[in-house]
Parts: C-alpha cells; structure tokens; sequence
C-alpha cells in the first residue's frame, strides 16, 4: 500500500525542462559555441555544479564552475521566470486524489530551493507537501541515491510503502538504486530512456495508488 510519494520537479510537476534546456543552449552561443538541443539535454536531472561540469568538458571551457553556473542561471533568469511555467495536465487533480487517501507527499529535486518554492507558490500547490528537498543539500547529485534515501528518511515511511515520481534517466537509477519503487513519468515534451523504471506512466491519471 502506497502510504507516501516523493516527486521529483523538473519533468514532473512542471515541463521546465525544456525552457531550461533552450538556456543552456542560448548561454552556450553568448560564449561562442553553436550547439543543438539534443546535444545538452542529457544533462537534465543533474544539480547546477554537475551540469557545469559536464558542460566544461564537453566544450572544453576554459571556465571555473561557478562562472558557468552564474552566467548559465543569468540568461536563464533572463529568458524565463516561474510565471512562464504551467503545472503538468492532470497534476492538481493527481495531488488531490493522494491527498483524500492520507498520501504524504514531498518534493525531491536537483534544482534550488528558492526556483522550487517560487514554482510550487505559483501554481498554488505549495501546502500539498510536507516538505521540499534540494539537490543543492548533497555532494552528489542523482544518478547517486543520496537524495531519495534522505527522502525516505524525512518522511519516515519504509520504502517498501514508498513511491517515486521520476522523469529523466539519472532520477530514475537514483530511484531504482534507493530501492524505492519509481515510475516514469512521460508527460513531458522531452523523450528520455525510462526503460529502467518499475512503470512508465503517460499521464498522471494511469498512476494506481
């Protein structure tokens, strides 16, 4: 019986993944370097200084991390805000649905406290969870398993009685290797490798609880 469900943010409550991505992509061209979409999309699910590092290596920047971090997170403050982002379809009605069971909810993303918060305030979802965990907290950010079983802690719920609510690749093998039950979430723009999962799920709706 499922008695509590860990969200991941990016790809699930929100499709932001792809306004993220197009930043990447614009903050890549102010330095000179011309990239597809799909080149930086693998990225996803990763916190702010492994995406940095990925990205040095990949274009072999001659920049320190936090300068890709700051100038990337410039020309994504610049291009979008929480106001641009809409709620997945289906997502309120699928909270509700946990909330009249008794289902504790929580958030446990690899973004920043301050866009989490801001996102769940503006969709107006914020008091459907007990609580919000970043990636930010951890030394090492999903595929690592630390932030589900932080997760698991802080709900004080066995795992055998937990669900996780994944999207990308990495979130999926944290949620797998945290050994909690994790459903892919395919409601996004963005087509990723989800086959690892326990489920694939389309909508919001297909989620038996």
């Amino acid at each position: 019986m499922i008695k509590g469900i860990i969200f991941d943010f990016d790809g699930v409550i929100s499709d932001s993944e792809v306004l993220y991505v197009e930043s990447l992509v614009a903050y890549l061209k102010t330095i000179g370097i011309d990239c597809a979409f799909d080149e930086v999309q693998y990225v996803i699910g990763q916190n702010m200084n492994d995406i940095a590092s990925c990205l040095i290596r990949q274009f072999d920047l001659k920049l320190p991390a936090e300068k890709v971090i700051r100038d990337s997170l410039n020309v994504y403050q610049s291009m979008f805000s929480v106001k641009n982002m809409e709620p997945m379809e289906g997502l309120k009605e699928f909270l509700e649905r946990c909330r009249k069971k008794g289902i504790r909810m929580m958030v446990a993303s690899s973004s920043d406290y301050s866009y989490l918060y801001d996102a769940l305030d503006h969709f107006g979802i914020r008091d459907y969870f007990e609580t919000v965990i970043s990636g930010a907290d951890f030394v090492h950010s999903k595929p690592d398993p630390s932030i589900y079983n932080t997760s698991a802690q802080r709900l004080g719920i066995d795992k055998k009685d937990l669900m996780i609510i994944e999207d990308s690749l990495n979130g999926i093998k944290a949620g797998i290797a945290s050994g909690i039950y994790t459903v892919a979430f395919k409601g996004s723009k963005i087509v990723q490798d989800t086959s690892l999962a326990d489920k694939e799920v389309y909508s919001f709706s297909e989620i038996e609880l």
